[in-house]
């Protein structure tokens, strides 16, 4: 009986010792180790560009809703927000933000994050008087810095905001 072999020369088959695998296991283990945070940072990065980009969305619909009502949607000055905090709101009709799912927008934002919002206060967040307005996106940032456009000098460690010039202390 004849066995097909690729090799051809007789002789010893070679393999790699334990040695030499746990060798490679610990250079693949300490690469490993060197790329994580950076892929977490980078995935970091990507969650915070989507929130920035939730807050231009957000305050340009809030302006074309102006335009048309000579009011922004209000929430009678209290805040409503997706966290149980500010009320579990929805992202429809009757979500956060009132009277603008699906006239001006298909849904309200949400935090690109699972675990926002929270059983707390971390989440989006909408309060206006109808004259005033101040979106909040609270405590699920990953940069908190002076000179981020979206700087919030109310929540300076753990909030981004977009605002009407009367609310911005809100």
């Amino acid at each position: 009986m004849h066995r097909f072999s690729l090799r051809t020369t007789p002789g010893p088959i070679r393999a790699f010792t334990i040695l030499e695998l746990m060798i490679v296991v610990t250079i693949l283990a300490l690469l490993a180790g060197i790329l994580a945070p950076t892929l977490e940072d980078d995935a970091n990065i990507a969650k915070d560009a989507r929130r920035a980009t939730d807050l231009r969305a957000v305050a340009a619909t809030l302006a074309h809703y102006y335009k048309e009502h000579g009011s922004y949607p209000s929430t009678n000055g209290e805040w409503h927000g997706d966290a149980a905090n500010y009320g579990s709101y929805g992202y429809d009709a009757a979500g956060y933000i009132p009277n603008l799912v699906p006239n001006y927008l298909p849904y309200l934002p949400k935090d690109p994050d699972p675990n926002y919002p929270d059983s707390g206060a971390a989440g989006y967040m909408y309060r206006s008087d109808g004259y005033d307005f101040k979106f909040v996106i609270n405590t699920t940032p990953s940069t908190y810095y002076v000179s981020n456009p979206f700087y919030d000098p109310v929540r300076p460690t753990q909030g981004w905001q977009v605002s009407s010039p009367g609310e911005y202390q809100w």
